[in-house]
């Protein structure tokens, strides 16, 4: 009953939706995605449209993404764009990440239960956020590890991800409105176990320059009796005000408010979480050119508190990050003075890329951070890329780091290391195929694992490894897609790199139903299977050693978008297999969760 009120909700909406969605101006296209392209509002009308001038939708100068700028070589990054949010069966960032060949979720249950993301037997040095640019640090209960499962996905446009040998760098961009004409969002869902989800959302912008966000997330879920899946709600608000009356100068402030509550289970193997985190932004930038080339300027103040929480004492630390760059047609440097708090009282940064030749790409960044305790750190990476005809290219990088991995943990000492990577890249319109391998120096992760996953206390320490990887995407045919990697650590291997470890997803993504204009009709449906031998370390139990499972889960999700209506289904462990991800805790079987988003643009 409540798919086929949804259902005829939605369709009942067309009319209205559809008529919304008319525009006369062109959008400037989106950059490159990892996922199909976000197309929605490109497609030009032919219809005449007699309204006055002056109130016609205008789409509004952007300043740059506060993403790495480049040029990177091909292969270093991955981008994912709205559309990996919404055509896909993503629901947090750890779903997002474990597209990254190589990467482990431990995953405690469904949503609403700890996601930690592991690559590299790295421990919390493996991962590192950045929120519009400004990082995004463990704050709370959990301080050492950072669970990407708790940042929200609602009000971001796009996600970047630099892969370097050992470490993920993740470039979180919030949403803009570059037209005039508000953009509103509405999205239900509901699912087994009493999920449900509700969100809302407003952005506007005038000619002026002047820019309002608004989104509103609520989630919740009972989970089924006897698992390790336990009740758990949220509630997220972000808000955004901006003014930038050109490319050349903006200022911006934004305000995240997520509060968490979790439930113990019977068995005492979760943990019961209460808390609530704030996490204030005001940005402020100066270009000297409007198409973004040039000298820049970039001042960028943070604050985060996490309060409310039943077993530790509330805590806060403030950021002032100030970057000075320069982008070229081919070259672009930057230098960033940064201080935390007690934290990290001064980091000084560098960057540097260059195409020296049109077939050769070099880049490279440099890090001194001074800590608390009397404690410093340096780092330094290079990479290096060369195209060749026919598509070919090779890259590779070498990043040495006398480093800690978490600064808020007191008996985190330095450790030296020195990693490397390699790749050989195939690239058609068609195909994408690339096969690389790496060799990591030894590795102690942080004596303490993450706080939502009771059953293992600490990770294994991390031998030398090699490691060889393959992934790749190839269209079979017309709207058919095969895509997925593999990742095997031929030698050594931390906890959760296990062996033979493999994701792979066949996808059929076409608007072939053209009874509506402008092709506003799109169905994707995906099935993926993500699976692994077992043997290798799980971490530790006290001083029990565990092991990992070999296990094999198959999600499928669909969605169907019409005009501004999007209807989306997912099914997780669809074939119901008994197994987990990580030892003493289940993972619940065949979890079925659809609803509906709604956009207009009037």
């Amino acid at each position: 009953m409540i798919r086929a009120v949804l259902l005829a909700a939605a369709l009942g909406t067309l009319a209205n939706g559809a008529g919304a969605q008319v525009d006369t101006t062109r959008r400037p296209l989106p950059p490159p995605a990892a996922f199909p392209a976000d197309t929605e509002g490109i497609a030009d009308s032919t219809e005449r449209d007699t309204t006055a001038q002056d109130t016609l939708p205008r789409f509004t100068a952007l300043p740059p993404d506060p993403v790495v700028p480049g040029p990177l070589p091909r292969g270093s990054r991955v981008t994912f764009t709205t559309d990996s949010f919404a055509l896909s069966d993503t629901r947090t960032l750890s779903d997002l990440l474990m597209r990254i060949p190589g990467v482990y979720v431990a995953r405690g249950g469904l949503y609403g239960q700890a996601e930690i993301v592991l690559f590299g037997g790295r421990g919390p040095a493996a991962l590192e956020v950045y929120w519009d640019g400004a990082p995004y640090l463990p704050l709370g209960r959990d301080f050492r590890y950072l669970d990407p499962a708790r940042i929200s996905l609602v009000p971001l446009e796009r996600v970047d991800v630099v892969v370097l040998p050992a470490t993920l760098r993740v470039y979180l961009v919030t949403r803009r409105q570059a037209s005039t004409a508000a953009l509103t969002e509405i999205a239900i869902a509901t699912g087994q176990f009493n999920a449900s989800g509700y969100r809302g959302a407003y952005l506007k912008r005038w000619r002026s320059g002047l820019g309002v966000s608004l989104v509103a997330d609520w989630n919740n879920i009972t989970g089924p009796a006897g698992s390790q899946t336990t009740t758990f709600d949220d509630a997220n608000l972000w808000l955004k005000a901006e003014y930038a009356p050109s490319p050349k100068v903006g200022i911006s402030y934004q305000r995240l408010s997520s509060n968490w509550k979790r439930a113990e289970d019977d068995s005492l193997i979760v943990e019961p979480v209460t808390s609530r985190r704030v996490d204030n932004l005001l940005r402020f930038f100066l270009a000297s050119r409007e198409d973004g080339l040039g000298p820049r300027l970039d001042l960028t103040l943070a604050t985060a508190k996490a309060s409310h929480d039943s077993v530790v004492p509330n805590s806060s630390l403030s950021q002032a990050n100030l970057e000075l760059s320069i982008l070229g047609s081919r070259a672009s440097a930057a230098l960033i003075a940064r201080t935390e708090d007690d934290r990290m009282p001064f980091v000084l940064e560098a960057r540097a890329a260059w195409i020296p030749l049109h077939p050769f790409t070099l880049s490279a960044d440099a890090r001194h951070a001074t800590y608390a305790l009397s404690r410093s750190g340096d780092r330094a990476h290079l990479a290096a890329g060369i195209a060749f005809p026919l598509g070919f290219s090779v890259h590779g990088d070498i990043i040495w780091a006398k480093d800690l991995q978490a600064p808020a943990l007191s008996a985190d000492a330095v450790q030296e290391t020195t990693d490397m990577s390699g790749g050989v890249r195939w690239e058609r319109h068609w195909a994408t195929l690339e096969v690389g391998s790496a060799r990591r120096d030894p590795f102690m992760p942080a004596p303490e694992f993450a706080t939502g996953l009771r059953t293992v206390s600490s990770l294994d320490a991390t031998p030398p490894t090699n490691y060889l990887s393959i992934h790749g995407k190839i269209r079979v045919a017309p709207g058919f897609q095969i895509a997925g990697w593999y990742y095997d650590p031929v030698r050594g291997g931390g906890s959760y790199e296990p062996p033979t470890y493999a994701r792979y997803a066949l996808t059929f993504y076409s608007k072939f139903w053209r009874v509506f204009h402008s092709g506003v009709f799109a169905l994707r449906a995906e099935a993926a299977v993500e699976s692994w031998g077992g043997g290798s370390s799980a971490g530790l139990a006290g001083s029990t050693p565990l092991t990992l499972a070999g296990a094999t889960f198959i999600n499928v999700n669909a969605q169907i978008r019409i005009a501004g209506v999007t209807i989306f289904w997912s099914n997780r462990n669809s074939r119901a297999f008994p197994g987990s991800y990580v030892p003493g805790v289940d993972y619940p079987r065949n979890y079925q969760f659809y609803g509906v988003v709604w956009r207009f643009t009037s």
